[in-house]
């Protein structure tokens, strides 16, 4: 029975088989295309928000630094070079008030004189001149201890033993002096904040940060300021053979809104960093071979507006008689000079005083005349 229907169930498998084939539709032919490439998965490295944030974190604790040692040193006695002044105006009252003669305006006149001529000396560093009296006695060295670095004011101090024997000492003198003036830290401090994010700005071009950096880097030298790579100076300075010796860097620290400076230390109050600043502070100098130095070797220091104005206040004070801010040894305490200062009192018989008060309020029309000059008003 099975061997008479093997064929029978051969041919039905056959033709369920053709019909499969039949009723399934065949794709069409895909034209032949361009090969692709391999492609492979690389792994991508994106910027987190701490890479973001990071420079700008350093930016702000450095200008918050900053402006902790700016405050630090404003808090020991804020406006001490007016405060020493309205001092010594309330002294020269009491003592008119004490002898309204003429002698005693006469003394006054002198003396208001003299500190005229000696803050305007300390000032520029120059010598004083313009009907100042000549034998005005002035620390030129006690002001540059606000104006520079320790190893600044030696090679300040010591610039023209170094100077090639064409060049005279006394004509490059008021040259050197005003660049370690206060003046100069002034002009400094007051171009710094424009000068800094431009010099930040190419030193971002050339050490190839990214946008991020570049923006944190003048953002942040607005407030710390820039240092200034002259370097491509030196074969021109170096060939010309004008300075005895072989500079090896060059560059200029310009500050920022609130640079402090960096001075010579133990000035007043240890646990106070000091402020100020100048031209020649802030100049970069690395060079060999100068004559009874050898190597010459400081980093230039950036000095802002705030700085300056704070560092010539406490000159002041200093140069009209306070004490502790100018002219001490190291670790001074210092006080504010209106602390504890007298205002002047109107003693019993002022008005008696008579013909010798008559002469006194004329020699004190003169001596008001003479302030106006000695100001050029």
């Amino acid at each position: 029975m099975q061997q008479a229907l093997r064929p029978y169930v051969t041919a039905g498998v056959a033709i369920v088989t053709a019909g499969l084939v039949a009723a399934t539709p065949m794709a069409p032919r895909l034209p032949d295309l361009p090969r692709l490439p391999d492609l492979q998965t690389r792994d991508v490295a994106l910027t987190s928000g701490d890479d973001l944030l990071t420079p700008w974190i350093d930016q702000f604790n450095l200008a918050s630094e900053n402006a902790t040692q700016l405050l630090n040193n404003f808090a020991l006695a804020p406006g001490v070079g007016l405060q020493q002044m309205i001092a010594n105006w309330s002294g020269f009252l009491q003592d008119f008030f004490d002898d309204p003669t003429s002698s005693t305006v006469t003394s006054i006149s002198s003396e208001m004189q003299t500190n005229l001529g000696t803050l305007w000396t300390g000032f520029t560093l120059q010598n004083p001149g313009g009907g100042v009296p000549d034998d005005i006695a002035y620390p030129f060295a006690q002001v540059s201890m606000h104006t520079m670095a320790e190893e600044a004011q030696f090679y300040w101090h010591e610039i023209s033993s170094f100077l090639p024997p064409s060049v005279s000492p006394e004509v490059v003198a008021p040259i050197v002096n005003f660049l370690g003036s206060p003046l100069s830290g002034i002009i400094m401090g007051d171009v710094g904040p424009f000068i800094s994010p431009l010099v930040a700005l190419g030193n971002s071009i050339s050490a190839g940060d990214d946008l991020n950096e570049t923006l944190a880097n003048m953002v942040g030298a607005f407030f710390n300021g820039a240092d200034l790579n002259l370097n491509s100076l030196i074969p021109l300075i170096n060939q010309s053979e004008y300075l005895p010796f072989y500079i090896n860097n060059l560059g200029i620290a310009f500050g920022g809104l609130l640079s402090p400076g960096t001075v010579s230390t133990g000035l007043y109050n240890d646990a106070v960093a000091p402020v100020g600043g100048s031209i020649f502070n802030s100049v970069e100098l690395d060079a060999v071979g100068a004559p009874g130095f050898g190597n010459i070797d400081f980093p230039g220091y950036g000095i802002g507006p705030l700085g300056a104005w704070e560092s010539w206040g406490e000159i002041v004070a200093g140069l009209l008689g306070a004490d502790g801010w100018i002219n001490t040894g190291a670790g001074a305490d210092v006080t504010a000079p209106l602390a504890g200062v007298t205002l002047p009192i109107i003693p019993d018989g002022f008005l008696d005083a008579g013909a010798a008060s008559s002469a006194a309020a004329a020699d004190l029309s003169s001596l008001v005349q003479d302030v106006v000059s000695a100001l050029g008003l």
